[in-house]
């Protein structure tokens, strides 16, 4: 039975009117092939932040990327995962195993961005230790999401002491890319397909004022990529 437009909110039932009248027509046999199957060529896993868009900022087709999003685009290690059991770090691996498992992708990508909500989150733990101890804060998911980031916190506001806020945020921000890529290393199955060559892993960092793409280099450092 058809559902009417006007049973959608109005925003997305605007939204798809676009979609189906003016994209999908043009697109028909691109949709028609990806009924059939996926397969991406890379893994992205980014914030879940609405400002940050991987399929427009890398302008991908459906099918070119599978895009992983949480909170501060956080890497779980494998061996925490492991000693938690079946709880809240299980749909991040479970993403991770499938996109490299099943779907064969040949790289992941951690993409990070500017003024990230969960970055700025665990520097307020940092700076106040006691919120983790707080069974009542009305943030236990959150709080305990961004704790993975707080010892990299601590070591960002030490060794950034005297900087402004949003150079300690920025640098949290680096780091924690930095830090999931080293942690995706940690999946015996990634650890083995890189060691076979069959993928690659990077990180990036996206500045939202400026639209612009910051690329994680061999040696850690990233730097602006040209447009």
């Amino acid at each position: 039975m058809p559902v009417s437009r006007t049973a959608l909110p109005e925003q997305l039932a605007e939204g798809y009117s676009r979609f189906v009248n003016q994209k999908a027509p043009a697109a028909q046999a691109l949709y028609q092939r990806l009924g059939e199957g996926q397969t991406p060529h890379t893994l992205v896993l980014s914030c879940a932040d609405s400002r940050v868009d991987p399929t427009t900022i890398f302008a991908a087709a459906p099918g070119e990327l599978f895009v992983l999003r949480n909170v501060a685009n956080v890497v779980p290690s494998f061996e925490r995962y492991s000693a938690e059991g079946q709880g809240a770090l299980t749909a991040t691996a479970a993403g991770l195993e499938f996109a490299v498992g099943h779907l064969k992708v040949s790289r992941i990508l951690v993409m990070g961005h500017a003024r990230c909500g969960g970055v700025a989150a665990a520097l307020h733990q940092c700076q106040n230790p006691e919120i983790a101890e707080q069974k009542d804060s009305g943030r236990y998911f959150i709080d305990r999401w961004v704790a993975q980031m707080t010892e990299d916190g601590d070591s960002v506001l030490a060794e950034y002491e005297g900087e402004g806020p949003a150079v300690v945020q920025q640098q949290l921000e680096f780091r924690n890319v930095r830090q999931s890529v080293k942690r995706l290393r940690s999946y015996p199955f990634i650890a083995n397909a890189e060691a076979d060559g069959r993928l690659s892993l990077h990180g990036a960092w996206f500045s939202i004022a400026d639209a612009a793409l910051w690329w994680m280099q061999d040696d850690g450092n990233f730097g602006i990529v040209e447009g």
